[in-house]
């Protein structure tokens, strides 16, 4: 995050950093899924002021340099958690974020990393209803929100 420019958005897909700076940034809200933008930046790149869900943050350079984020580009899909993906477009699946219990009901339901999926119906926040492999799966927006996929062209 901290090689984004002023008014870049892009979507977190990893939190790293070692013990204290990794806590210390999971603490203030920066979750993978969530999409983030820069907002402005001090002259000399220390601090960067953020805006994620609804509010804003101000991160030294070191603890923006541990957060990983995918910034889509012009003419290639960006990485998105599922339940913002549009409807009726193919999508594939890149990582389920998500603890134990769900991953492994998420993979029972087909939803692993590589597979083809398609938005068949979104609600806001909301069920979500999906089509992998054929069958027809319906996921929870909490659930899908934990889904990172990309589109396909």
């Amino acid at each position: 995050m901290s090689e984004l420019r002023p008014h870049e958005r892009g979507t977190i897909v990893g939190v790293g950093g070692s013990g204290s700076i990794h806590h210390r940034v999971l603490d203030m809200g920066i979750v993978v899924g969530s999409e983030v933008e820069v907002e402005r930046m001090a002259p000399l790149g220390d601090p960067i002021a953020i805006k994620i869900k609804d509010y804003h943050l101000s991160l030294r350079k070191e603890e923006a340099a541990s957060v990983l984020v995918d910034v889509p580009r012009a003419g290639k899909g960006g990485a998105v958690p599922l339940s913002m993906a549009p409807p009726g477009r193919p999508l594939q699946v890149l990582s389920v974020n998500a603890g134990w219990g769900l991953t492994r009901r998420l993979f029972a339901l087909g939803v692993v990393p590589g597979v083809r999926v398609r938005v068949l119906e979104a609600r806001r926040h909301g069920r979500i209803l999906i089509e992998v492999g054929g069958v027809r799966v319906p996921l929870g927006h909490r659930m899908a929100e934990r889904v990172l996929v990309m589109e396909l062209s």
